[in-house]
């Protein structure tokens, strides 16, 4: 009788003592999530970082932490491409952090911010290496969000620099009739055509992009340029 007593004194000192470990496990988590959300909200990305981590280290398939640690690598990824600086391994960590997301987090509110860090991704590869092969981070970008344009725009100028010309067109005229306010695609579109020496093209898509965009610089220098060529050949007799 008495072992029996002592038993069910030392099972339930037990349960006491795991309810009060999960209890301040719980609790640390929730205040370390607070702690990083707050950071969060004000900019402190490092010590989001530090934060959502420490529930990470816990919780592996934390969602909510997940998310956050993703949005501050994110957010610090892109504070280092305003400063220019080198930002490959910051995408890296990123792209690798939405991954990990999309295996606890199923939902379509991640898509957008994982397509734009693949795209950041495969530019910051390209400018370590102009031949680095990103034409695969690029079809998951587009893949994870259809109307994500820039990549669309990098993929056209590899595919023109690797001679696939028709591919590269295809692709920028996909882009001016899903967002005709995309100036890069109506400038490299144009510039393929020039490049081939057939300026009326050249002329008019960048006219047709200048006139979208009356404000762009680059538009609106090229089609004069275009124009002004035009105009020789017609005095020249060449057209």
């Amino acid at each position: 009788m008495q072992c029996r007593v002592v038993h069910n004194r030392l099972y339930n000192a037990v349960v006491v003592f795991v309810a009060i470990l999960v209890a301040s496990i719980l609790c640390a988590c929730s205040s370390e999530m607070n702690r990083g959300d707050e950071a969060l909200r004000i900019g402190d990305y490092d010590r989001a970082v530090l934060n959502f981590s420490k529930v990470l280290d816990r919780e592996p398939a934390n969602r909510d932490a997940r998310y956050g640690l993703a949005i501050a690598y994110y957010a610090i990824a892109e504070d280092k491409e305003r400063l220019r600086e080198s930002t490959f391994a910051l995408w890296e960590r990123t792209v690798r952090e939405f991954k990990i997301l999309s295996v606890v987090d199923s939902s379509e509110k991640i898509k957008p911010m994982y397509s734009t860090a693949l795209f950041y991704l495969a530019r910051a590869m390209l400018s370590e290496n102009e031949q680095a092969r990103v034409l695969s981070l690029l079809d998951q970008s587009i893949q994870l969000d259809s109307e994500n344009y820039f990549s669309y725009n990098l993929k056209a100028l590899i595919l023109g620099a690797k001679g696939d010309v028709d591919g590269a067109k295809k692709i920028y005229a996909y882009i001016v009739t899903r967002e005709p306010k995309f100036a890069s695609a109506y400038v490299n579109l144009g510039n393929l055509y020039w490049n081939a020496r057939d300026y009326e093209s050249a002329w008019d898509i960048w006219s047709m992009g200048h006139e979208a965009l009356p404000q762009d610089a680059v538009l609106a220098k090229w089609t004069k340029v275009a124009e002004d060529s035009l105009k020789a050949m017609v005095y020249s007799g060449k057209l």
